[in-house]
């Protein structure tokens, strides 16, 4: 499978489209390409740069509506869903976790 797929497919599961551009956002970091095929030596990187990705993502509306001349459309995704996802990839690859900034800490002296 392609990397741009594969990343397509993954955020497809969370009801959300990614167009090109957010394609080239993901992937200019990790100096990998959209045509390379996912293997084990490179899904750990492409899974970081998806990751790293998530907090822009969450910037955009979780629905849009639209209606003219009679016609609707609407798109929705799992707010939660991916915010889930984006906390178990930061938890999996030690990334700093950028959405959950507000939890308690437990310190132990």
């Amino acid at each position: 499978m392609k990397v741009s797929d594969y990343i397509k497919q993954t955020f497809r599961d969370f009801g959300v489209a990614l167009s090109d551009a957010n394609l080239l956002t993901i992937l200019l970091p990790t100096k990998i390409s959209g045509e390379d095929e996912v293997n084990e030596d490179n899904i750990q990187p492409i899974s970081v740069g998806m990751t790293k990705f998530i907090p822009t993502l969450l910037l955009r509306g979780s629905s849009k509506s639209v209606s003219e001349n009679g016609h609707s459309k609407s798109q929705s995704w799992d707010i939660q869903g991916i915010k889930d996802y984006y906390f178990l990839m930061c938890k999996r690859y030690g990334l700093k976790d950028e959405l959950n900034t507000d939890k308690p800490k437990v310190i132990f002296l």
